[in-house]
């Protein structure tokens, strides 16, 4: 099998240059017969989009690994950032992660029931009422046993490699369907060069070598690819897929969740998924009760847990729930997962200035790290990315500082301890920042899901931080680098406020 040397990259290319009806003109026999595009059945040029389709499940099913998901409780959630800026709460993140992953799947879910709609048979052709149905709760265990779809954990996996296979040859497939594009263009080129005498037989005659060459190339990946597959075959193994993947995040953040609907473990193995009943529900809490907590007393960011009916809250043990709904709840499943992604009032995201913000820190982060780079123009590159309130609180903390300097303490001395009050903080911000950079990245219409690694999540960035407590964080340590450029004599024009 021929894997691309860099897989994300023809995802998000694809995004903007489409390859159209020339990659169906180029990968198809002269004859106009074949298997590639010909077969109505076949994907044929869809194939590109069913591979970033896959790359999309192949994602969120690593996500949901075990190591994934004791990293996300164990590591993300009590980071020193995340616990400060956003919540403490690890059943409000838990809800906030779990949301993310269903709106995620929900937007794959929509790929696969377009491909499903241009099936043959009955399944998977109705993938979209069985998901819906599924969604709240609706779809009865034996409908899924019966299409096959409570897949053990190992079947599971199974499939996922197949789509890693499947989304690698197409990615191949993409690229040297790009280079063959480029030769032919060179060839035009060179043909109005010999027109004119200034290319010769030979060179021709070789460049044409390497297109016959590259056509034979592209041909070959395209039968090891999506682009012969047929429509049945491809969206039955993701719709198989997605309905997987949602059982396992049902299984992990049921317990956190009660809007999803039940997960138990079937025989030999197999995850079922059950419609709600009103027997009470076992959950165990996953975070450690404080006494601040039960005091009323907010010690980190704005996120909280939304209320919950019939709940029975013990300084210890599990929770008693009644996880009974009424019909317009049922109905409108995505009404907890929108309420959950909606950043509070005071906080970051709401007011838009988590991306700013975060290449604040993260220029901070870097001249912090190579003093050698503060200069005149980086000064102003920061100037720039500070509103008004942040640059008017830093000018008058530099000026109390100031005031208070009597001289007698040694610069170098000096200089030292304002750099470990800025390694201190962006010790836990700049993690933060980092992530919320990459989560737009990943995000953003060129890079939209084009790796199959799993993605940063929303709870990692500063768009559920607390706004007042993220200024305030950000000031200290403008005002400490600042003070660190003053007495550690670096720059060119020390000392200079913002």
């Amino acid at each position: 099998m021929v894997v691309a040397a860099n897989p994300k990259a023809w995802l998000s290319k694809m995004r903007v240059r489409g390859l159209g009806h020339h990659a169906r003109d180029r990968l198809s026999p002269p004859d106009g017969t074949g298997a590639g595009g010909a077969d109505p059945r076949h994907l044929g040029i869809l194939a590109f989009e069913a591979g970033r389709t896959m790359s999309r499940l192949v994602s969120l099913h690593r996500g949901l690994s075990e190591s994934e998901v004791a990293r996300l409780r164990c590591d993300v959630m009590r980071s020193q950032g995340v616990a400060y800026l956003n919540s403490a709460d690890q059943v409000a993140l838990v809800r906030v992660a779990c949301a993310e992953m269903v709106d995620d799947l929900d937007a794959t879910a929509a790929a696969v029931a377009r491909f499903a709609g241009r099936c043959r048979e009955g399944w998977p052709r109705g993938f979209d009422h069985v998901y819906k149905e599924l969604k709240v709760g609706k779809c009865l265990a034996g409908d899924i046993s019966r299409l096959g779809l409570g897949l053990h954990a190992r079947d599971v996996e199974k499939k996922v490699k197949k789509m890693e296979k499947y989304a690698a040859s197409t990615s191949a497939l993409y690229m040297a369907t790009e280079e063959l594009a480029k030769l032919e263009a060179a060839e035009r080129r060179l043909a109005k060069c010999r027109h004119w005498g200034g290319a010769s037989q030979a060179d021709v005659e070789s460049l044409q070598r390497q297109i016959s060459l590259q056509r034979d190339r592209a041909r070959q990946l395209r039968e090891d690819s999506l682009w012969c597959r047929s429509f049945d075959k491809v969206a039955e193994l993701m719709a198989r897929s997605v309905i997987s993947i949602f059982a396992r995040i049902c299984s992990v953040f049921g317990a956190s969740v009660a809007e999803l609907p039940q997960v138990v473990q079937g025989r030999h193995g197999r995850l079922e998924v059950s419609p709600r009943t009103i027997q009470p529900r076992l959950i165990h809490l996953q975070y450690p009760y404080s006494a601040n907590r039960a005091a009323g007393i907010s010690m980190s960011g704005p996120l909280e847990r939304p209320p919950v009916g019939n709940v029975l809250i013990r300084n210890s043990g599990p929770i008693l729930r009644s996880p009974a709904v009424d019909d317009d709840e049922a109905a409108d499943a995505n009404a907890w997962k929108e309420q959950a992604l909606a950043p509070p009032p005071n906080t970051l995201g709401a007011s838009g200035l988590q991306l700013r913000y975060a290449k604040v820190v993260a220029l901070l982060d870097k001249l912090a790290s190579s003093p050698e780079l503060v200069g005149e123009e980086t000064r102003e590159e920061l100037y720039g990315l500070l509103p008004e309130g942040l640059r008017t609180a830093v000018g008058a903390k530099l000026r109390g500082y100031r005031r208070k300097d009597d001289g007698g303490g040694r610069s170098d001395e000096l200089a030292d301890g304002w750099r470990g009050a800025v390694e201190a903080i962006l010790g836990w911000l700049a993690p933060m920042a980092d992530a919320t950079v990459q989560w737009h990245s990943e995000r953003s219409f060129e890079q939209q899901h084009s790796g199959s690694e799993p993605r940063v999540l929303m709870l990692q960035t500063l768009m559920f931080s607390d706004r007042e407590k993220a200024e305030a964080a950000i000031v200290e340590v403008l005002v400490a680098f600042s003070c660190v450029c003053l007495y550690g004599h670096i720059g060119e024009e020390d000392g200079r406020e913002f």
